[in-house]
């Protein structure tokens, strides 16, 4: 049964337990549970870290420990995670957002569309941070999940842009009308046979559906390349994540559907992330 105690050893034992366990972040994955449960700053937690926590609080860590010690991730543990600077709560219906992802959305910030088009927003973390970074840009996001959905109205909210976001349930281009500026989609696009290779933590725990790019892991790229004319203004943009090795499959599949001026962005760790086209260029 978890007794009161001292806030420095409680992380201290969570991180033994999480190192022996082969987790990356040990001793982060610790601090963030033990976090969420007091409230407290990093700052804090070392200032207080002669604390004794209370018994309830014991009693929710070591729950969360378990949890984490069978591979969830912390992010789902603790519901939410930042992104851009913001607080992105989750659902099962959605992927945790990444870091890599902010260059996707630097890219179009850089770029000042008026207008911007999202396939599969998940939980909207890359439309509601273009929203909060583009006072003046109108957006629409769709995505195929209902509970995806209902996660991101949530969180546009919440940021205050639910006004210029317009969340549509569609399975990428269906039901979409107007032109845009910008397409931009961070695609599910892991090949379909290295899905049982992926972490635990992912394989578990995340919706296949954004995680699946079908044999090759292109096929969401070849139907965006595809379509995404019919839904954009002359020499309107498309700026897609990619996978690691994927810019040059990407960067041809752009030009096979007639986009020109294909630039390839790299993220903080110079890893190439993210295709940026322009049709007719």
């Amino acid at each position: 049964m978890p007794k009161a105690e001292m806030l420095s050893k409680l992380l201290a034992k969570a991180s033994h337990q999480f190192s022996g366990a082969g987790f990356q972040t040990p001793e982060l994955d610790a601090k963030l549970l033990v976090q969420h449960i007091t409230g407290f700053s990093s700052a804090e937690l070392i200032s207080k870290s002669n604390d004794i926590i209370s018994v309830e609080q014991s009693i929710e860590f070591a729950d969360f420990v378990e949890r984490r010690l069978t591979h969830e991730p912390v992010h789902r543990i603790i519901g939410y995670r930042e992104f851009y600077g913001r607080a992105f709560l989750l659902s099962d219906a959605t992927l945790i957002p990444r870091p890599d992802t902010e260059t996707l959305v630097e890219a179009v910030v850089e770029l000042k569309p008026a207008s911007v088009l999202e396939i599969g927003t998940g939980s909207g973390a890359i439309a509601i941070s273009l929203a909060a970074e583009l006072p003046k840009v109108e957006i629409t996001a769709t995505d195929i999940s209902k509970d995806a959905l209902e996660t991101a109205t949530t969180n546009a909210l919440a940021h205050d842009v639910l006004g210029r976001i317009r969340f549509l349930e569609a399975d990428l281009f269906a039901g979409v009308a107007g032109k845009y500026d910008l397409i931009v989609s961070n695609p599910p696009y892991i090949p379909s046979v290295e899905i049982k290779t992926l972490q635990k933590e992912v394989q578990a725990f995340d919706p296949l559906a954004a995680l699946d790019g079908g044999k090759d892991g292109l096929d969401f790229y070849r139907a965006i390349f595809k379509d995404a004319s019919k839904f954009l203004k002359p020499e309107g943009k498309v700026c897609v994540e990619i996978g690691l090795g994927q810019e040059d499959d990407v960067s041809r599949i752009a030009t096979a559907n007639g986009y020109g001026n294909v630039t390839v962005i790299k993220d903080l760790n110079q890893i190439n992330r993210v295709i940026v086209g322009t049709l007719g260029a």
